[in-house]
């Protein structure tokens, strides 16, 4: 049989188990889409009860798996995420994602002091964060004496009976005052919520025994140590390129995210990134933007052009970029560096003689300004890196991995194992295991993937620059 740490990612579109060895290798795995629940209104979230059934089912057939021995458990979730409990610990059925926005009407009031607590939370101000989600709930008859957590905590919690958080997935709430290390109480107060009705904050590698009941329904070792866990950013850091430092990651999926790990907490004064620990003694600064994989995903659903997503990719790369035809990409708004939901998209130069393809090229060129925005205010705060990490499917096409190089002018190279998130989680649990630190647990592999082409990035910072002249005049 082979030790392992069986590793839960709870994202927002689905639930994924591995099992991996010590040397970090996934030797099993299981996975689960959820339902996204999405509504004109802003909804943006799952069932609970779906989220729990999903995470039953992708860990029974690893536990019931004769290769396998777990040692530990370790999970991790997306920022911000939100469920509201009602006593007893039994939670609402409705968990909220970052993306839901019908909190939206209740941030004006509370915009002010958001940027103000900015210094102590280290998160921008963005109905993004739980302040005005906490508003919303409270207009909606939320129970004065209900729990609140990330569903990672809440899944944490029906597997130990403990509700615990980790020092990632508090600060992303945005009511964690990480430079006192405790609950913002003086935005707390001001929102109405006493700190009592919030998880316990304990370190990413503390540990709670996994109940008898549970253990017996998943098919487990009762006892079985369950690291408190962490969030998805920052641990797609500590997997991709563990506890270095001058060393970003950058991850293109449904959205981007560009991320950098350093030794203290750093803020930014112009308010455009967020910083998050991972340890006292590691931090990760970074950002998330609104757009990324999804506007091709809109170019094939919405404007028609068919075909699958590397058809429209094939066809996009297959022209030459025209320095006439400029696309805007606040398809979705922006949060990360601009944080602005009323930002939109454009197509500007538009001509007879341009085609499907040509539309394509430039919406790959808009993304790739888009990442080029976001990595500048990364390196504002946390200083130039002498490379990059690349996450996410989109490793699999090396046009991608060229454009984003060429974009953010860095030598860029690929994580070994490649599933980062994962091996950032995996990392918690071999901690617990072996009751050792994060730097000692193991260090991934950097396999160089492409060099930066000078005039590419250029251009690209010329596309970036025109982008920025058409935000200022068409949203001062």
């Amino acid at each position: 049989m082979t030790d392992v740490v069986l590793a839960l990612d709870i994202s927002s579109s689905g639930v994924r188990a591995r099992a991996h060895d010590r040397d970090l290798r996934v030797v099993a795995e299981r996975a689960l889409d959820l339902d996204t629940r999405v509504a004109a209104d802003g909804t943006s979230g799952h069932d609970l009860d779906e989220v729990l059934t999903a995470v039953r089912a992708v860990l029974r057939p690893l536990a019931a798996d004769p290769r396998l021995r777990p040692v530990a458990l370790a999970a991790s979730g997306t920022a911000s995420s939100l469920v509201a409990m009602e006593p007893g610990e039994q939670a609402r059925s409705e968990v909220l994602l970052w993306s839901d926005t019908r909190a939206a009407g209740h941030y004006p009031e509370l915009a002010e002091a958001l940027a103000e607590a900015y210094p102590r939370t280290l998160c921008p101000p963005d109905v993004s964060y739980w302040p005005a989600k906490l508003r919303y709930l409270a207009e909606r008859g939320l129970r004065a004496d209900g729990r609140l957590a990330g569903i990672k905590d809440v899944v944490f919690a029906w597997l130990t009976g403990a509700l615990w958080t980790d020092p990632m997935t508090a600060a992303s709430s945005g009511v964690f005052d990480s430079a006192a290390w405790r609950w913002d109480t003086a935005l707390l107060s001001r929102l109405g919520v006493p700190s009592a009705r919030l998880p316990e904050v304990r370190g990413a590698t503390d540990s709670a025994p996994l109940r008898a009941g549970v253990a017996a329904e998943l098919g487990l070792p009762a006892g079985l140590p369950v690291a408190a866990g962490g969030m998805d950013g920052p641990l797609s850091q500590l997997g991709a390129a563990g506890t270095r430092e001058q060393v970003a990651s950058c991850t293109v999926g449904t959205s981007v995210a560009v991320r950098a790990a350093s030794g203290t907490r750093v803020g930014d004064p112009r308010q455009r990134t967020w910083c998050y620990p991972v340890t006292e003694r590691l931090w990760v600064t970074g950002g998330a933007g609104s757009n990324g994989g999804n506007l091709l995903t809109w170019l094939r659903d919405r404007v028609g052009m068919g075909g699958s997503i590397p058809e429209l990719a094939d066809a996009a790369f297959g022209v030459p970029a025209d320095p006439e035809l400029l696309f805007v990409p606040y398809l979705n708004g922006e949060r990360a560096p601009w944080w602005r939901s009323e930002l939109r998209a454009a197509f500007l130069g538009l001509a007879a003689h341009h085609g499907s393809a040509d539309l394509a090229r430039a919406v790959l060129d808009g993304l790739a300004a888009a990442v080029q925005d976001l990595a500048a205010a990364v390196q504002s705060v946390a200083g130039r890196p002498g490379q990059v990490v690349f996450t996410g499917g989109f490793l699999q096409d090396k046009r991608w991995v060229q454009l984003m190089t060429d974009a953010l002018g860095l030598p860029a190279a690929a994580p070994d194992p490649d599933c980062a998130t994962s091996v950032g989680v995996a990392m918690l649990g071999w901690a617990v295991a072996e009751q050792a630190g994060l730097d000692e647990v193991f260090t991934p592999a950097l396999r160089p993937v492409a060099e930066p082409d000078p005039a590419e990035h250029r251009r690209l910072r010329t596309v970036s620059g025109r982008i920025a002249e058409c935000r200022r005049l068409l949203w001062p």
